[in-house]
């Protein structure tokens, strides 16, 4: 099994190098991803309204799997620029059992050298963020 990151990115606060990402959340089918993507393209006022585009990316699973799976972890380390946005963003497979991501998280930070860490909860086909963009 495998579970689909849907993340989207204003592409008017991008450049360079940099895109300016907010994850929406991690579903389990391709389809609820891609389905839920489009939604908030044609009817979510603040991301219908602005230049923006989406990604799915496929995160594998660490841990039991099963049929009553609901949530799981994912790690995240970054820098900070001197926009203070966040770059050089590593991130983790999903987690079913939050030992396991902590034992993780402990070795991703030998591994790379990051100034901010966080170890995150997510539940599985809801939606993280649902105001869409709004610019001041």
């Amino acid at each position: 099994m495998k579970l689909y990151k849907l993340t989207f990115y204003d592409l008017e606060l991008s450049y360079d190098d940099y895109k300016e990402g907010f994850l929406i959340g991690i579903f389990s089918s391709f389809e609820k991803s891609e389905q839920t993507a489009e939604y908030y393209i044609n009817n979510v006022n603040g991301f219908k309204n602005y230049n923006c585009e989406y990604e799915i990316e496929t995160k594998n699973i660490i841990g039991t799997v099963d049929e009553n799976l609901k949530q799981v972890y994912i790690i995240q380390g970054w820098n900070i620029n001197s926009n203070l946005d966040e770059i050089d963003i590593v991130e983790s497979d999903c987690f079913t059992d939050i030992k396991s991501a902590e034992e993780e998280m402990e070795n991703m930070k030998q591994k790379y050298s990051r100034c901010e860490w966080v170890l995150d909860k997510y539940i599985i086909d809801e939606c993280q963020w649902t105001e869409g963009f709004v610019h001041m």
